[in-house]
């Protein structure tokens, strides 16, 4: 993501079997720091 001039890298995992969660959950974790941080 980026934010003005900076860049924001969100790191979130797990492992295989968790992927489809994980990246759920990053998603959502962006998208509400993308709403705090306009």
């Amino acid at each position: 993501m980026q934010q003005g001039s900076q860049l924001v890298i969100l790191l979130c995992g797990g492992d295989k079997s968790s992927q489809t969660r994980d990246i759920k959950q990053a998603r959502l974790i962006a998208k509400s720091w993308q709403e705090q941080n306009p």
